[in-house]
């Protein structure tokens, strides 16, 4: 069995969204800062507060987008989703112009072209210990409030990082980046990245998965992913957040088919790399299970000694005086 622990250690440092997180901080911030500094919502009570991917600790390079909640602790039923969007979208627009701002039906959306990334400003009111946003079903004319807690999903995930340990440090958020990397390489779209982080939640809550290296709790997870895929595509993927609620997609029944067979196609992979007993072969087939970044960086490096066929080096050509590397040595991955 080659785990090729070192070259998973490196393949998270590569998708680690460094600058990214600076950017998103950034943009995030001064978001945060305009919406509170307006006065009309400072009497709504207005209290933003970071979620999605990047709140969470599980965003990939490339940060697309941030998610500003913007809570309002001071408003009652009557408040409009509509008239809401209206007053956001109006107080950034003076800020930014209106060449960066779009309004859409949950949130307004900020550009910030010198980050490549975007911030969508989510009004939110406190519904009991949930929140509701606005949101237009297909079959209404306009916005309505829809229950959510995407606050609560940042203390599920903390939750289970610090349930699931390895080598001392939480295993859970590291693999539902390498899943989100997995399904960025696999998939074209839809479904996104949230739909395969909560197939990873569900995996590990109700499966307790146990292992000894992140390429296995990787393979198990994904495998376990392949065989939920059939079942969610029909039945819909419950929300951890909010008992007796599915979670939306915008994936097509054909999304969903391609997704199954792709997914299983690269559980397969894993299986077959994890088995592999041979450093070199494993790490090609790593290396094909996790793709590009979007910078075009392989995820994966190949150990030092090893080819990009999956064979072994000479030696000599890695360390001189030294015989060859056995099949199963990682000491130099």
């Amino acid at each position: 069995m080659a785990t090729l622990a070192g070259r998973f250690d490196d393949a998270l440092t590569i998708i680690e969204p460094d600058e990214d997180k600076v950017n998103a901080a950034k943009a995030h911030a001064e978001v945060r800062d305009v919406l509170k500094a307006d006065d009309e919502l400072s009497k709504l009570g207005i209290d933003p507060v970071l979620i999605g991917s990047y709140a969470r600790q599980v965003s990939i390079k490339h940060v697309k987008d941030v998610d500003v909640f913007a809570r309002l602790t001071n408003v009652d039923a009557s408040l409009a989703p509509g008239s809401i969007l209206d007053s956001f979208e109006e107080v950034l627009t003076e800020e930014y112009g209106e060449d960066r701002i779009e309004k859409q039906y949950r949130s307004i959306k900020v550009d910030f072209p010198d980050f490549n990334l975007t911030v969508d400003a989510v009004p939110a009111r406190a519904c009991g210990e949930n929140w509701e946003i606005p949101n237009k079903p297909e079959d209404a004319k306009r916005a309505q409030w829809v229950e959510t807690n995407p606050l609560k999903l940042n203390d599920l995930t903390t939750e289970k990082n610090s349930e699931f340990q390895l080598n001392g440090a939480g295993i859970y958020v590291p693999i539902v980046k390498l899943v989100r990397q997995v399904r960025r390489t696999w998939l074209a779209d839809q479904p996104g990245g949230l739909f395969f982080e909560l197939m990873t939640y569900w995996y590990f809550e109700n499966e307790n998965p146990s292992a000894t290296s992140v390429a296995e709790y990787l393979t198990l997870t994904l495998n376990g992913i392949a065989e939920m895929l059939p079942t969610v595509a029909g039945d819909g993927l419950d929300d951890p957040t909010l008992p007796g609620q599915k979670i939306s997609t915008k994936a097509t029944d054909r999304d969903l088919e391609n997704a199954q067979e792709k997914m299983r196609e690269a559980a397969d992979l894993a299986a077959d790399a994890l088995a592999d007993e041979d450093n070199c072969s494993s790490a090609v087939k790593w290396r094909k299970l996790l793709g590009k970044t979007s910078d075009g960086d392989d995820v994966f490096d190949l150990p030092s000694y090893c080819n990009d066929d999956g064979s072994h080096k000479n030696l000599a050509a890695v360390t001189s005086g030294a015989t060859r590397v056995p099949a199963g040595d990682d000491r130099y991955a």
